[in-house]
């Protein structure tokens, strides 16, 4: 399948800041599962980007601003031809041995500890002591993990922060594909099972937003990716942009800058299947400007006020800022 991929990140401000360091993960990398045809980043005001990896392999776009401004604007446009080999197999063929030598790889023993936001807590405990001790294919044990995570948690937008840890969305009973993907996690190596997050996007007609998702370590098969929200083996609608330990590795945008205002952000995405690369394809679709109005769009919007952060920081006059909202799509 090949897909076009158009995020843009809209961050206005009550007064002037300046002096803004900032660093954004949207460029898809190609591996086995995808190849990015192409991948471009405006930024505006225009400054400056220096590309490098981060310590799972992300690519981030890191830039500066020193001049005050109010308004920062950042679209990103990639094309991506997705070719995902059929996760199901790869689960099948592999039997549940947590403690056999394959699932003790070096690559995979980090993603079985606890994180920020998957960390010990007996919410999670009592989680995981309620389900039955997997057993039987690689495959049995995760349709089994999946099938609590959703039984134990109702998508809805709003109930939860892009920095709520699993205890507290366990405790709501609620939230969006980062909770779905949190608990899955927790789930996962609360019996040994190696998993990490995984942050990209999702094209299904209707539902196009951000996403989130995890993958599992499949011992000799490597690791596979599985939807928890939705309960499925990933296919070829997925793109993967960041893989990490938990949401707090993967924020799409995070940045400081230096001033005292209040930060509104938007956000729109749209996803777009398409029958060959386009001789324009850095452009967006529907013209120069993201159009804000389209239903086509998935938005977001969110205020913050910095005003007591700014004062408890005035020598510095510093703040920091992390990506606006969760990674959220409808089931």
């Amino acid at each position: 399948m090949l897909l076009r991929v158009q995020h843009e990140t809209k961050l206005t401000y009550s007064n002037d800041v300046a002096e803004t360091v900032f660093e954004v993960r949207m460029g898809p990398p190609s591996e086995e599962d995808q190849t990015c045809l192409g991948y471009r980043l405006r930024i505006t005001p225009a400054s400056p980007v220096t590309v490098y990896q981060d310590g799972f392999g992300n690519r981030v776009d890191l830039f500066n601003l020193y001049a005050p401004y109010r308004e920062l604007l950042i679209r990103a446009t990639s094309v991506v031809r997705t070719h995902r080999t059929a996760g199901g197999p790869r689960l099948a063929e592999v039997p549940f041995e947590p403690e056999a030598e394959e699932f003790q790889a070096i690559e995979a023993l980090e993603y079985r500890l606890p994180t920020s936001l998957v960390g010990r807590s007996a919410e999670l405990t009592s989680f995981v002591e309620s389900i039955p001790q997997p057993s039987g294919s690689l495959l049995e044990v995760v349709e089994q993990l999946m099938s609590a995570t959703r039984s134990r948690l109702i998508y809805e937008k709003k109930v939860t922060s892009a920095r709520t840890p699993v205890d507290e969305a366990l405790a709501l009973g609620r939230g969006v594909c980062q909770d779905f993907a949190h608990l899955f996690l927790g789930a996962c190596r609360g019996f040994g099972l190696p998993a990490r997050y995984v942050s990209g996007y999702i094209h299904e007609p209707g539902e196009i937003a951000t996403h989130a998702w995890c993958q599992v370590w499949a011992g000799r098969n490597g690791w596979v990716d599985v939807d928890p929200t939705r309960g499925e083996i990933v296919g070829d609608d997925y793109v993967r942009i960041a893989l990490g330990r938990d949401y707090l590795d993967v924020p799409p945008n995070r940045g400081i800058y230096r001033g005292q205002s209040d930060e509104t952000i938007n956000v729109a995405v749209k996803v777009e299947n398409i029958q060959r690369m386009p001789s324009d394809w850095g452009e967006w679709s529907e013209g120069s400007d993201a159009p804000w109005s389209a239903a086509s769009w998935i938005q977001s919007e969110r205020q913050h006020q910095r005003g007591r952060l700014s004062q408890m920081l005035s020598q510095s006059q510093a703040t920091f800022r992390q990506q606006q909202s969760q990674q959220q799509q409808t089931p």
